[in-house]
């Protein structure tokens, strides 16, 4: 269970990164649904998914972020990276990879990257009312009709659901370490942190 994984930090625009240690990052065209895609090598057109999952040392997986929260999975021979926005979480993007993943070998880590954090993520009750009785715990209440909602924690209880045994979270906010990672919502910006994995 050897990996390796990779976060860009500012000022370098995570878009920008093609290859890392002289192998080729593949990153998919990102659509905020629940999609799973497999790499055995370098695709010749981007594939549309939110979750990349690879056997091979041959290349990273990676997807790019700026609030939205990155979630690297581990198995025996196998790695995953998931692109976890409140969208992609209500569809059961994290979910739907550990299950992939563990069709063919066994998560057995997973580990949260940097995105908005549930202090930070304020949503409105359109978004709130959306959600299933079960993520209840994600939100709380802040008044007029608004929310703080804990994407992390949100992705934990489909972690945990699909069976992962071991959580770590890097415990990076994209808001509270702005000055490192790129937030879409505190400045506005197109340029993404890149999150990556490989197996060495």
């Amino acid at each position: 269970m050897k990996y390796e994984i990779f976060i860009s930090e500012k000022p370098q625009n995570g878009k920008s990164i093609k290859e890392i240690k002289g192998k080729p990052v593949v990153t998919p065209v990102q659509v905020h649904e629940a999609n799973v895609a497999f790499i055995g090598s370098v695709p010749e057109k981007p594939l549309v998914a939110d979750g990349l999952v690879t056997d091979t040392k041959k290349l990273w997986i990676g997807v790019l972020t700026a609030d939205c929260l990155p979630v690297f999975l581990i198995g025996e021979g196998v790695v995953g990276i998931v692109h976890a926005g409140w969208r992609g979480t209500l569809k059961g993007i994290t979910f739907n990879a550990v299950s992939y993943i563990n069709k063919f070998s066994k998560v057995r880590k997973a580990i949260l990257g940097v995105g908005i954090c549930g202090k930070c993520y304020e949503v409105g009750e359109e978004v709130y009312k959306l959600f299933p009785h079960e993520y209840k715990s994600c939100f709380k209440e802040i008044g007029e009709r608004k929310f703080l909602l804990d994407l992390k924690e949100a992705n934990k209880l489909q972690l945990r659901a699909a069976g992962v045994p071991e959580i770590e979270d890097l415990n990076f906010c994209s808001v509270c370490n702005n000055d490192r990672f790129f937030s879409y919502r505190k400045e506005k910006t197109d340029k993404r942190t890149l999150s990556a994995i490989r197996l060495i």
